[in-house]
């Protein structure tokens, strides 16, 4: 398997001969595969797969360096390359990672989840590899940056957690967020998702205060992440405690505008609150909700706003909700006094 910092060396050795015009012929097919078509970084990547085979050949049989040989592969491969039919490309990690990660997403597709996930812990082993070769902490997006966007890696780092939960490999999931949590810098970026992986899963594996504590936490020094919230009402309407799991959601959502962010929040809140007998709550969240999905729909794109920056509707106005006092009837329909009934809460 090469590595980034052998293809490093490769290119190093291509550099040289090239400046150095030693053997000649190198920097002959450099030039005339640029004629071709090829960019600078395309045609020393294929001179370097010319070097490492040959490299190759040479430990392997044990024999010097035959410069004749290496001038009649370039030769070869000049010609290839200007016919279109050579494959030469000195695959790096990268390739071998994104090998591993497209077979394993045929294989979820073929219903096969069990191969996929091997392939994808494959995957995953050469993808540590190469972030330990960074020398700098960076953020997935700079990643993708660096890779000139040719790899998906957000949209695979973040599959692989979910297939993890579904397979309930819990302590595998753990170790996983864990460590995509160390490896990247999330200054600007949001890693709600493996924080809700790693939670989850502790709840999963029986260990429901520690996954308590863990949102709580976590909630405590990011009080309006929205997964975050969900994911801990979820876990303490699983334990039982739905008038908790109420509670967390209302305290961020009760009394402000419904936007597209917060929106699930809402859903969730209007279904906590029938759950719990809130129902008059539950209305003025359905009727935010509907206020949402109106703002939605009159909302239109001008012509002049096809090609600018995308411009969300308008969030609307807060609708507060009637306020019950405590000797009045409750609006449950128990025909009980809200303070003996749902008041009591």
């Amino acid at each position: 398997m090469e590595n980034l910092q052998l293809k490093k060396t490769i290119l190093e050795v291509v550099d040289n001969q090239i400046n150095a015009n030693n053997p000649p012929c190198t920097k002959e097919v450099y030039e005339k595969l640029q004629e071709a078509g090829y960019s600078k970084s395309e045609a020393k990547d294929k001179i370097g797969a010319i070097v490492l085979t040959e490299i190759y050949d040479i430990l392997k049989a044990g024999k010097s360096f035959d410069e004749e040989k290496y001038i009649r592969s370039l030769k070869e491969m000049l010609q290839q390359s200007i016919d279109f039919e050579d494959d030469h490309h000195m695959q790096s990690e990268w390739d071998i990672w994104d090998q591993y990660a497209q077979d394993g997403y045929e294989c979820f597709e073929e219903d096969k989840r069990e191969e996929g996930l091997k392939l994808w812990d494959k995957a995953w082993g050469v993808f540590q590899s190469i972030i330990k070769q960074q020398t700098e902490k960076v953020s997935i997006y700079q990643l993708m940056e660096e890779q000139d966007y040719i790899y998906v890696i957000d949209g695979w780092i973040q599959d692989y957690e979910m297939e993890l939960g579904n397979a309930r490999k819990s302590e595998e999931r753990i170790a996983y967020c864990k460590k995509i949590l160390e490896l990247f810098d999330w200054t600007d970026d949001d890693d709600s998702c493996f924080r809700c992986g790693i939670a989850d899963s502790l709840f999963d594996l029986g260990k429901k205060e520690e996954a308590f504590e863990f949102y709580e936490s976590w909630l405590e020094n990011n009080p309006q992440n929205s997964n975050g919230i969900s994911g801990y009402s979820w876990i303490l309407l699983e334990s039982g405690n739905a008038q908790k799991a109420y509670e967390v959601v209302r305290k961020v959502t009760w009394g402000v505008s419904c936007y597209a962010d917060n929106s699930f929040l809402f859903m969730r809140a209007k279904q906590l609150a029938e759950y719990v007998g809130k129902y008059e709550e539950s209305k003025w969240y359905q009727e935010q909700l509907d206020k949402y999905e109106e703002s939605i729909q009159n909302w239109q794109m001008g012509e002049d706003d096809i090609f600018d920056e995308f411009t969300a509707p308008k969030q609307i106005p807060v609708v507060k909700a009637e306020k019950i006092y405590p000797n009045d009837p409750c609006p449950c329909g128990s025909g009980k006094k809200y303070k003996k009934c749902c008041g009591r809460n």
